[in-house]
């Protein structure tokens, strides 16, 4: 690796989130979910410690997702959330040990029309109240009479699988309808399949133990994100698992007066001491970030971002600093710079600042 910006992995802070969701529901399976690069922190790195942590299951969006995995020879099997979206993909799941959701009639008629050998590992997904995805309770008669009444190929039902839309903020009353609407069906339909159901995401798995079934579904906790709406991750004894680090490449002595960068977004005004750090919008950090001069650690001192963000390239302030080429900036996470906090900075949740972060950004592995 040549250019000075990659991502750090914690390995031990992912292991300690995992542990704490495996406390909050000591009986469950853990299904991690590390959908659409692991939330940007790098799935292949980070399915490989969840695996080294003893983590039960993958949650992935697609068999794309799976596949890449898969390719990793890991333990842990993966399923692929909203199913397939190709009649050819049930075979290929099947051959290659994915599990699947069912969640339309579609998907149905496929399983009837489809022939695969190898057994086929499902969930069900049951609309409890977000409508989304999934059957609801009376299509959910219809969906069992016909996949009982014969399929292409060996399928085991494990259970019904829904999401809780506002698990985010326990105290809503919407929680709990969806709560006893799952576990109903669940009564309903239990005997045909072999109750393994799934409810609850990270909110649920911390706040919520009427949710808890006997799989869980973590996703932000496992990164040490609160998910929670008022409480910081240290609340909840969460790690942070990422820090974005990048060096300064270049400093640059301006004039009272001297505009910085791109258009007339920066004048400085007074003599001063500006560096130049390898990250820019390229690799996923926001353009609005310089123009709010968003807090950053430059050589572990606190600055700040100026002007407008390029592709390849940002600024940072160091008027005040001990600063110069080649000493360490760090952009975003850790507990110094949660994303949390950035998020709220640009209006926006946790989970996009991370699935910005480009893949052209190495991950990396550390204590």
């Amino acid at each position: 690796m040549s250019r000075p910006n990659q991502v750090e992995i914690s390995v031990s802070a992912l292991a300690h989130n995992l542990a704490v969701a495996r406390r909050a529901a000591p009986h469950a399976r853990v299904m991690g979910a590390i959908k659409a690069n692991a939330y940007g922190h790098g799935a292949a790195l980070v399915a490989t410690l969840l695996a080294e942590a003893g983590i039960d299951a993958f949650a992935v969006a697609s068999i794309e997702e799976a596949e890449e995995l898969r390719n990793l020879q890991l333990r842990p099997r993966c399923t692929a959330l909203a199913g397939p979206f190709s009649a050819g993909e049930i075979p290929l799941a099947a051959a290659h040990g994915h599990r699947l959701v069912l969640q339309n009639f579609a998907q149905v008629a496929w399983l009837r029309e489809k022939r695969w050998q190898e057994p086929l590992e499902l969930f069900v997904k049951f609309d409890s109240g977000m409508h989304r995805l999934g059957f609801s309770r009376d299509e959910l008669a219809q969906v069992f009479f016909q996949l009982l009444g014969g399929v292409g190929g060996p399928l085991r039902i494990l259970g019904l699988l829904s999401h809780l839309a506002r698990a985010d903020t326990p105290e809503d009353p919407y929680n709990a309808e969806q709560i006893r609407a799952f576990h109903a069906a669940c009564a309903d339909f239990g005997l045909h399949t072999a109750g393994q159901h799934s409810l609850p995401n990270s909110a649920a798995i911390l706040a919520m133990p009427a949710a808890i079934t006997p799989w869980i579904r973590p996703g932000l906790l496992l990164y040490g994100l609160a998910p929670i709406h008022g409480r910081s991750a240290a609340d909840l004894d969460l790690q942070p698992v990422l820090r974005w680090q990048s060096e300064i490449i270049a400093v640059r002595q301006l004039r009272a007066g001297d505009w910085l960068g791109y258009g007339p977004s920066w004048q400085s005004p007074r003599d001063c001491r500006v560096g130049v750090i390898a990250c820019g919008y390229g690799d996923g950090l926001d353009r609005r970030l310089g123009l709010q001069e968003a807090p950053i650690l430059v050589n572990g001192q606190w600055s700040h971002l100026l002007g407008r963000i390029s592709m390849d390239l940002a600024f940072v302030a160091l008027d005040g600093i001990t600063a110069d080429i080649g000493d360490p900036v760090q952009i975003l996470g850790g507990p110094e710079l949660p994303l949390e906090d950035c998020a709220e900075r640009l209006g926006t949740i946790p989970y996009e600042i991370g699935t910005r972060i480009a893949q052209r950004v190495p991950r990396l592995r550390v204590p």
